[in-house]
C-alpha cells in the first residue's frame, strides 16, 4: 500500500515536473508587451494573430517547416519500405547493410551530420535549396520508418502468407491483400514520427539551409537577437500542439505498446 503511494506521488511529481516549463511558456505568450514576461502583463491573444496573420516572416516559416516536414515524412517511407521489406523477406546480407546504412544518419551526431551535409550540399550547388532541405530530413529521420515498418512486417503471421500462397495468390496479390494492411498502422506511425522530428529539428535545417529560407525552429533562434518575445512563445505553443496532435494519431492508429517495447517487455 505504501509502496503503491509512493509511486503514485513520484508521478504526480514528474507529471507538475514536466508541466510547469510547458505552462510558464504558454501563458508567456499571452503578454500584450514585446517582452516575454511570467506572469504575463496586459493579458492579449495579440502575439497569436500576429504569429499567423500580421507577421508574414512568422507564417512562411510555419509553411516552410509544414511542406518539409510532410514531403521528407513521405520519402522517408517511399524509401524504407522497400529496404525494410526486402530485409524481412529474404534477410541477407545485403539487406542487413542496406538498412544499417539508412539508419547511420539517425545515429550519428546532428551537428556532425549537419556540417557534412553542409559540404555536400556546397559541392553539387544545392546549399540553401529548400529541395535539399527536405532531402536532408529524409536522410536524418529514415531510421524512423525504418523502425516501425520492421516491426510491422515482423508481427505478420507467416501461416497467413503460406495460405495465400497455397491457395493460389501471387506474391503482388499476397503484398497488397495481406502485408500492406497489416503492416498500414505501422507506416502510418513511422509517417507521423519524422513529422514531428522534423518539425522541430533545428541543427541539421540550420547549415543546410544557409539563411535562404527559415523554419519556425530556426526563425525562433533568428529572433533572438531581439530578445525573448511573446511570439517566440506563440512558435514554442506551435510545436507542443503539432506534437500533441501527431502522437495522438500515432496512438489511435499505430500500435504504440508494440512501439515502445511494452509487448516484448511483458514477454520477458
Amino acid at each position: 500500500m505504501i509502496k503503491a503511494a509512493f509511486k503514485q506521488g513520484f508521478m504526480v511529481l514528474c507529471a507538475i515536473y514536466v508541466a510547469l516549463p510547458i505552462m510558464v511558456v504558454c501563458l508567456s505568450a499571452l503578454n500584450g508587451g514585446r517582452s516575454m514576461l511570467f506572469p504575463p502583463e496586459d493579458p492579449t491573444l495579440g502575439r497569436f494573430v500576429d504569429f499567423f496573420v500580421n507577421e508574414p516572416v512568422w507564417l512562411n516559416s510555419l509553411e516552410n517547416s509544414v511542406v518539409i516536414a510532410l514531403s521528407a515524412a513521405t520519402l522517408a517511407i517511399l524509401i524504407t519500405w522497400p529496404i525494410a521489406y526486402d530485409q524481412w523477406k529474404k534477410d541477407t546480407t545485403f539487406s542487413k547493410v542496406l538498412a544499417s546504412l539508412a539508419g547511420l544518419p539517425f545515429a550519428l551526431p546532428p551537428i556532425v551530420f549537419g556540417v557534412g551535409l553542409s559540404f555536400l550540399w556546397t559541392f553539387i550547388g544545392g546549399l540553401g535549396n529548400m529541395l535539399t532541405g527536405i532531402l536532408s530530413h529524409t536522410a536524418l529521420l529514415a531510421a524512423l520508418p525504418l523502425v516501425t515498418i520492421s516491426i510491422g512486417l515482423q508481427s505478420i503471421d507467416r501461416a497467413h502468407l503460406d495460405a495465400a500462397a497455397t491457395m493460389g495468390a501471387s506474391e503482388g496479390t499476397i503484398l497488397r491483400t495481406i502485408i500492406l494492411p497489416q503492416t498500414m498502422s505501422y507506416t502510418l506511425s513511422g509517417f507521423f514520427f519524422v513529422v514531428v522530428l522534423s518539425f522541430h529539428e533545428f541543427i541539421v535545417m540550420f547549415f543546410v539551409s544557409a539563411s535562404s529560407y527559415a523554419t519556425v525552429t530556426l526563425q525562433i533562434f533568428n529572433s533572438l537577437r531581439n530578445g525573448f518575445t511573446p511570439t517566440m512563445a506563440v512558435g514554442a505553443i506551435t510545436f507542443l500542439i503539432v506534437s500533441i496532435i501527431v502522437f495522438s494519431l500515432t496512438a489511435r492508429f499505430g500500435d504504440l505498446p508494440r512501439l515502445m517495447g511494452a509487448d516484448q517487455a511483458r514477454k520477458d
